[in-house]
C-alpha cells in the first residue's frame, strides 16, 4: 500500500479507542467526531485531516504530524503531544486539560497551550 493510500478517507464517527495506529498515514481523512481515546497515534500523519469534535482523551500523539488539521472542539485532555506539530491547525475551542507537550512541540503562531490547560514537560 502506498503512503498516500488514505488521503481523503471518510472515517466519520469511527470508534478506534485503544487502537494502535502508530505510523499510520491519515492525511486528509475526514474523522469528524472520531473516538480515539487511549489510542496509540505515535508519528501518525494527520496533515490536513478533519478531526473536528474528535475525542482523543489520553491519546499518545507524540511526534504526530497534525499540520493544517481541523481540531475545532476536539478533546485532547491528558494527551501526549511531545514532539507533535500542529502548525497551521484550527484549534478553536479545543480542550487540552492535562495534555503534555515539550519544547519540540510546534504550535500555530500565537497559540498559548497553557491557556488551554496543557502543561510543558520540563
Amino acid at each position: 500500500m502506498s503512503d498516500q493510500a488514505n488521503i481523503g478517507t471518510s472515517l466519520v464517527g469511527v470508534d478506534l479507542c485503544g487502537c494502535n495506529l502508530n505510523g499510520a498515514y491519515l492525511n486528509g481523512a475526514n474523522m469528524l467526531s472520531a473516538k480515539l481515546e487511549n489510542a496509540k497515534l505515535v508519528g501518525v500523519n494527520f496533515t490536513g485531516a478533519n478531526l473536528c469534535k474528535a475525542n482523543m482523551f489520553k491519546a499518545d500523539l507524540s511526534n504526530a504530524n497534525l499540520n493544517n488539521t481541523n481540531l475545532y472542539e476536539a478533546d485532547l485532555s491528558e494527551a501526549n503531544l511531545r514532539g507533535a506539530s500542529l502548525v497551521g491547525s484550527n484549534l478553536g475551542d479545543i480542550v487540552m486539560k492535562g495534555a503534555t507537550y515539550d519544547k519540540s512541540t510546534r504550535w500555530p503562531l500565537g497559540f498559548d497551550p497553557e491557556g488551554y490547560g496543557a502543561k510543558l514537560d520540563r
